[in-house]
């Protein structure tokens, strides 16, 4: 793998083309065939698939981890607290990250792809832009899509914005094409130079993630009437992925620059040691990891101790409520005050270790997204079958033994589970708390929380607003008022206010998004 050793320079290679092509008439001549002023398609994948795990998903995790109460900070000040009480400005930098640094890799690879009629790298440029712009919608609303890049021109400093539907409908019709694509000629296997370190050139499973992508984002429109179309649905997540091992990660390495390794691995992120941005998991995620939904019966999850860590002082599994700090203890009860109390967030399994792959979208996510739609289409046998195989995969994937998932599944067969599939809440509690544990830390869980209301029927009672809310812009007398999106960036409100329209904080982090009302 050591080509994920020369990512960096891949990424500013590829960026440094861009500045390169708007001065190609005055630096044509005197070529140097030892320094090509072009890459071909082969080596700009691993570039399109490093940034928009790095400087996309990355940058829009970060602070979302917070906001979806995964993780919790340690001191009551400084902005690394920020996030979890929803204090959001225009300084958020993941809109700057996505449209300078990733999505030019992603539209290039595509322009090259078509050139050089390997249709196969235009494909997998589809895919990654996709992915990308839906990340983008769904924390922004109304983003850049068709106004943005070409490929052949300069990128538009003063570009429109297109509505979210008019982005959803975009969005599919890059995934559909992929998929024909990946069906039409290619002369340069994916792998050829070694950048397809999503899956080593297996094309099949490049289709499979384009087919998983149209499920989820068909899935966001459940509040959108006839817009949400279960049968549409499920079957493209048949076409998606089937099988464990398909899962669309990125792989970090262990050894080598920290730039190398997983981000969440290093005190959560680009902080010090003594003050890191998530010190330990919240009690919200513990509670999910020991109660089984609806009932609320205790029982601890057999992957708990592959995603953390328990307490150095008494060996127990507890977390700190979402902005409340250590000093709050325990679930902000005011027990429970020292570190010791607490496993430490960073390197503490799964999920945040060096070599911890993150995922865009995997087999796990599929099969519920599977499950939800059969639920919603009433097919109760449908949504049963998918939810225990997305589980399952899960628990496969975390590397738990057959015997404590055949236990796991005795207990909630035990607890009613096949009754609370009668009913659609009590089904999407389960569905949703699942997916709340197998998209650990990904963005694609605020999408699913405001789909949900962020409904304590659903997630559980122990999910609450968060200690030292930003009351400056939500009523702290209003426990049903969450926030809903993300503010626009400074850079584009400056240079391009016209477009952006109102980016106040009160209008941006109060109001739903499209596919967020009825």
């Amino acid at each position: 793998m050591k080509h994920v050793m020369n990512k960096i320079s891949y990424v500013i290679i590829s960026v440094s083309l861009l500045v390169a092509s708007s001065c190609k008439k005055f630096l044509d001549v005197n070529k140097d065939p030892n320094n090509p002023t072009a890459m071909p398609a082969h080596n700009r994948l691993i570039g399109a698939i490093t940034t928009t795990n790095g400087s996309s998903m990355w940058r829009g995790a970060r602070e979302i981890a917070g906001t979806t109460q995964y993780g919790v900070t340690k001191l009551l000040t400084g902005t690394n607290r920020n996030a979890e009480t929803w204090r959001f400005t225009a300084s958020y930098f993941f809109w700057q990250n996505a449209y300078v640094f990733t999505m030019p890799n992603c539209v290039d690879l595509i322009v090259l792809g078509k050139k050089e009629n390997n249709l196969h790298f235009a494909g997998a440029g589809q895919v990654l832009l996709a992915l990308n712009l839906g990340m983008l919608t769904d924390q922004y609303g109304s983003i850049v899509a068709s106004d943005f890049y070409n490929g052949e021109g300069q990128i538009n400093l003063l570009p429109k914005m297109d509505d979210q539907p008019t982005v959803y409908r975009y969005i599919d019709s890059l995934l559909a094409d992929a998929v024909t694509k990946f069906d039409g000629p290619n002369t340069t296997p994916l792998n050829f130079s070694g950048g397809d370190i999503l899956f080593q050139g297996d094309v099949n499973k490049w289709k499979r993630f384009a087919w998983s992508l149209r499920a989820r984002y068909m899935n966001h429109l459940s509040k959108k009437g006839n817009l949400y179309n279960s049968a549409n649905i499920i079957a493209a997540c048949q076409n998606g992925f089937n099988a464990d091992g398909m899962d669309a990660q990125f792989p970090y390495l262990g050894t080598g620059q920290q730039t190398d390794q997983n981000p969440w691995a290093s005190w959560g992120g680009f902080t010090s040691a003594t003050d890191p941005r998530y010190f330990t998991w919240s009690q919200f995620f513990v509670n999910i990891l020991t109660k089984f939904p609806v009932t609320e019966t205790p029982f601890q999850d057999p992957r708990i101790s592959r995603i953390m860590k328990p307490a150095a002082s008494d060996a127990q599994y507890r977390g700190l409520r979402s902005g409340a700090g250590l000093a709050g203890g325990q679930d902000g009860t005011g027990t429970f005050t020292s570190e010791n109390d607490y496993g430490r967030f960073s390197r503490s399994g799964y999920y945040t270790d060096s070599i911890s792959p993150f995922p865009f979208i995997t087999y796990s996510e599929v099969k519920l997204i599977q499950a939800e739609a059969s639920l919603r289409g009433n097919d109760k046998a449908g949504a049963l079958a998918a939810y225990r195989e997305g589980v399952t995969a899960n628990m496969r994937k975390l590397g738990v033994t057959a015997g404590d998932i055949n236990a796991y599944w005795t207990a909630q067969d035990a607890d009613g589970l096949s009754t609370h599939f009668d009913n659609l809440t009590q089904g999407l509690s389960h569905i949703m708390r699942q997916k709340y544990i197998t998209q650990c830390l990904n963005p694609e869980t605020w999408v699913d929380m405001r789909r949900m209301d962020y409904s304590t029927a659903i997630y559980g009672p122990s999910l609450r607003r968060p200690a030292n809310l930003n009351t400056v812009i939500f009523d702290a007398a209003n426990p049903n008022q969450w926030i809903r999106g993300m503010v626009y960036e400074t850079n584009e409100q400056n240079r391009n206010p016209e477009a952006v329209g109102d980016n106040s904080e009160r209008y941006r982090l109060l109001t739903p998004l499209w596919w967020d009302t009825p």
